[in-house]
């Protein structure tokens, strides 16, 4: 793998991991949100939550195949 491929899947793995730290985090607002009776609040850092996952589903598929393109 040439440095530039090297670069990229670096890259995709660090806003992977990247990603799931802040969704984490936010997963935590949310849950202090709901508790504060913020319903809207926690409601729209949940939905923010499930499109990061998202948003990795086709980040964690893009870096397949890349490491798929390797062989």
């Amino acid at each position: 793998m040439d440095a530039e491929m090297k670069e990229l899947d670096a890259l995709l793995d660090y806003l992977i991991k990247h990603n799931k730290d802040h969704a984490e985090e936010i997963t935590v607002l949310a849950q202090k949100a709901k508790g504060l009776g913020e319903t809207a609040v926690y409601d729209n850092l949940t939905k923010g939550v499930e499109h990061m996952e998202r948003s990795n589903e086709s980040l964690e598929r893009a870096l397949s195949i890349l490491r798929g393109k390797e062989r």
